[in-house]
């Protein structure tokens, strides 16, 4: 039971790990690491302190209990690392119509620069 417990924290520290390496990377913006981070805290902690759960109390004794656990935790790494390539395009294409905008700020600047500079 606890080999089956550390692999599933394991998991989820490298699921954290690789969710701060897109943040330091600037692939992923703060606010949403801030997110994962917190939701990858809450499904640590979940699995960390899973007996006292009260899902895990209606379960039978049968062992099924470890493949429960199993099963939710690779669900949910698979998931979110789906979800978190989603936000990483999504940041970076929002990081392009930032630089798009400022670029087309400059550019009626400097046409309006150049009318005014013709008509004088």
């Amino acid at each position: 039971m606890i080999t089956v417990q550390s692999i599933c924290l394991g998991l989820l520290a490298i699921l954290g790990v690789y969710t701060l390496w897109l943040m330091r990377t600037g692939r992923l913006d703060a606010h949403v690491t801030v997110r994962w981070l917190l939701a990858e805290g809450a499904a640590f902690l979940s699995v960390l302190l899973w007996q006292w759960l009260p899902l895990f109390g209606f379960t039978s004794t049968l062992g099924d209990r470890e493949l429960l656990m199993v099963l939710a935790v690779v669900f949910f790494a698979l998931i979110a690392f789906l979800m978190l390539d989603c936000l990483v395009r999504i940041s970076t294409h929002t990081h392009q119509v930032k630089l798009l905008t400022q670029e087309l700020a400059l550019l009626k600047e400097q046409v309006e620069f150049s009318k005014d500079n013709l008509s004088e």
